[in-house]
């Protein structure tokens, strides 16, 4: 059981500050970030597109029906397209990133409360980062602001903001989890003498 645990809580920070550090990236390097992320996602779709027509083309020969081109233009054509034009898949992103925070919000929620039944003082700060993560996903979806580089930052600040919360739940909730180990191991102890 410990061991699984230490497994849990180690992939959980591992994902905060993966977190963070994208949360950084998007703040510092908005307007590039998104190009990057675009231009690498283009590029793989158009890549996997050609090999798709390449293939049927090797194959045409061996009677190979012609609708089996039809997968390698479609990703070709989404390649280019994302090539061309990045700004259209910021909106995708926002709609990822804001599912994302959710979930992690969802998450810290759900051990804000396993924080309060466990009555751990001050677990209502908990409580509190959690909604603020559900909160500020929501922003994300409503996207108040005008400019997509804006939206970018915004989305990179929530990130930073998650990152941090989750670690510091995830300390909390360890820290909470060997209290009680120690607590059931002197009863244990008491009920021995």
């Amino acid at each position: 059981m410990n061991s699984i645990l230490q497994e849990q809580r180690r992939s959980s920070i591992a994902a905060a500050l993966i977190t963070i550090l994208l949360g950084t990236v998007l703040i510092f390097w908005p307007d590039r970030s998104i190009r990057f992320l675009c231009s690498m996602l283009g590029a793989l779709l158009l890549i996997t597109g050609i090999v798709y027509i390449l293939g049927w083309f090797a194959r045409r020969r061996d009677g190979f029906p012609i609708y089996a081109l039809i997968p390698g233009v479609v990703l070709a054509a989404l390649g280019l397209w994302l090539l061309a034009i990045p700004q259209s898949v910021v909106a995708l992103i926002q709609y990822i990133c804001g599912a994302v925070i959710l979930f992690h919000g969802v998450i810290d929620l759900q051990s804000a409360i396993a924080l309060m039944k466990m009555r751990i003082r001050r677990s209502w700060v908990e409580l509190l980062l959690a909604l603020a993560t559900v909160g500020l996903a929501v922003v994300i979806f409503l996207n108040p602001f005008g400019t997509v580089e804006a939206l970018v930052m915004l989305m990179g600040w929530v990130l930073v903001f998650d990152g941090g919360s989750d670690l510091w739940i995830v300390f909390r909730l360890s820290r909470a989890v060997r209290q009680a180990q120690k607590n059931i191991i002197e009863s244990e102890s008491r009920e021995l003498d």
